[in-house]
């Protein structure tokens, strides 16, 4: 894939907060400040705006922080995404934002030295407002220079790379997963293929609406889920491809209330929840503006995550990989999940499923949307 670093990205705002100062701004600061140590604890913020060129995506993106001091290999420096909710002149200990996704972290770098976070995963594929957040371990002050230092060549920097968006997003294409071994292209009318698909009629997730068969349909080019307000929803599960380990790709997009979750899921073929997993590798949870991934695994349900922005009412393609060596998820190509623990993997065959849930809250009621182009199963690697 051919890409060039054409995105023009500006550092808007940077500061820090300071747990023993709670009620004290520092968006003056000619540092950036981080510290582990209890009750003197550090954090810092950065945002940055990034512009990308029409009919480009972003495909990496490297924020880099000019250090004041230096870390030993076991101390380390944590990147997160984080919320809008701050000002640099207004922002304290007391009313900063939480941490987000965890982006990776970064120790054992000398004073003076450029310090390097790849947080892909938390930049916005067409870019706009990136937020950060920054935290330590070190049981001392870790400081990086500001935007407010003399030396701008010093000042924090995100470099993006973008590509054209006729590049292939496909994981399979990127990756070189072959030819599918099965799927659905949804290139018919009517109901789901009775052939490939189960279409629930049942109460809703959590007993919440209920899964009728009439509220899915295909159109000729798409599979479509639509929900009502009062919770009418549905939800389908395959026939095909029924196996341990394997490749998956759907391309999909969904839109409406927030009430509305689309959910793309590798299920159990035990149907034994939640002690033989569950791999939810596209879900939204409220916000069509973000996309995240949930692996469950073991009986007490515990789950690895990850979290992205993304528009999710555009189509995109969401894939996951899952190997003995672990399970790997991709967004448009590009990875922004990878849990490798042997002790998390699901220890039986898994099968596609494709869900609008209905999580109704204290809001008003609204209609929800989920569209899915078409869903692919790629052989697992020395299985084909």
């Amino acid at each position: 894939m051919s890409a060039n670093a054409a995105a023009t990205t500006s550092l808007t705002m940077d500061t820090y907060v300071q747990a023993d100062r709670a009620t004290s701004n520092f968006g003056n600061s000619v540092r950036l400040s981080t510290e582990g140590r209890a009750n003197i604890w550090r954090n810092s913020l950065l945002r940055f705006n990034v512009k990308v060129p029409a009919g480009e995506h972003v495909v990496s993106a490297k924020l880099r922080l000019h250090s004041e001091s230096s870390t030993s290999s076991t101390e380390f420096v944590d990147a997160f995404t984080t919320s809008s909710a701050w000002t640099e002149r207004g922002v304290t200990w007391n009313n900063a934002p939480a941490r987000g996704a965890w982006l990776g972290k970064v120790g054992g770098f000398a004073a003076g030295s450029w310090v390097e976070w790849d947080v892909t995963k938390g930049v916005a594929a067409k870019g706009g407002e990136q937020n950060f957040k920054l935290e330590s371990n070190a049981q001392k002050w870790v400081g990086f220079k500001s935007r407010e230092s003399s030396s701008s060549a010093l000042r924090p920097k995100l470099v993006v790379t973008t590509a054209p968006d006729t590049v292939a997003t496909e994981a399979a294409v990127i990756k070189g997963w072959g030819t599918p071994i099965a799927g659905d292209e949804f290139n018919y009318t009517g109901a789901p293929d009775a052939t490939k698909w189960n279409v629930y009629n049942s109460p809703g997730h959590a007993g919440n609406g209920i899964r009728s068969p009439q509220q899915v349909t295909v159109d000729g080019s798409k599979m479509v889920i639509n929900g009502t307000a009062d919770g009418t929803t549905a939800g389908m599960g395959a026939k095909f491809a029924n196996q341990k380990y394997g490749r998956w790709e759907v391309r999909a997009a969904g839109s409406g209330d927030n009430e509305y979750h689309m959910v793309s899921i590798l299920w159990p073929d035990s149907e034994n929840w939640p002690c033989d997993g569950e791999v939810d590798y596209a879900e939204t949870t409220g916000d069509w503006n973000v996309i995240k991934f949930f692996h469950h695994y073991g009986c007490s349900n515990s789950q690895t995550w990850a979290s992205r922005p993304l528009d999710v009412t555009q189509f995109h393609n969401y894939a996951v990989d899952w190997s003995p060596t672990g399970i790997v998820g991709y967004v448009d190509g590009l990875e922004w999940f990878r849990d490798t623990d042997p002790a998390h993997q699901p220890p039986g065959s898994m099968h596609q499923t494709l869900q609008l849930d209905w999580f109704p809250d204290s809001t008003a009621n609204g209609v929800g949307e989920m569209r899915v182009d078409w869903i692919r199963v790629y052989a697992a690697v020395g299985t084909a």
